[in-house]
């Protein structure tokens, strides 16, 4: 039985977890120090958990994004499922709707203000 072309353009975690659409990764703002926040899978059971990340810095009170990237195991999965041309188009418009519409970039300067303050306690 052949899948649907519409499940086929979509992306998947190995775990099998289909990602519909940008919105549907977990964001995790963990490792602050490094000014990076992890892309996760939203199966919380799975097996490679972490998917990518983006980087960014903070001077002069704004905002300056570094880069982003999704981990091979995550990429090569989904080039061999729908091609790699349609794979990397794809993921490359997840990354940009996430640090476009699903960040909230204020919310991140302001705990990295808070942060400054209190070091400087």
């Amino acid at each position: 039985m052949a899948k649907s072309s519409v499940q086929e353009a979509k992306i998947q975690c190995p775990c099998g977890r289909i990602i519909e659409s940008p919105g549907d990764y977990k964001l995790l703002f963990l490792k602050k120090e490094l000014n990076e926040i992890d892309i996760l899978c939203p199966n919380d059971t799975c097996h490679l958990r972490e998917l990518g990340y983006i980087k960014f810095k903070i001077e002069d009170d704004n905002v300056k994004f570094e880069s982003a990237r999704f981990y091979s195991p995550f990429v090569t999965w989904n080039a061999g499922r729908l091609g790699r041309e349609k794979a990397l188009q794809i993921l490359k418009e997840h990354l940009r709707a996430i640090i476009h519409e699903h960040i909230d970039w204020n919310k991140i300067k302001e705990d990295y203000k808070r942060r400054m303050r209190e070091k400087e306690k």
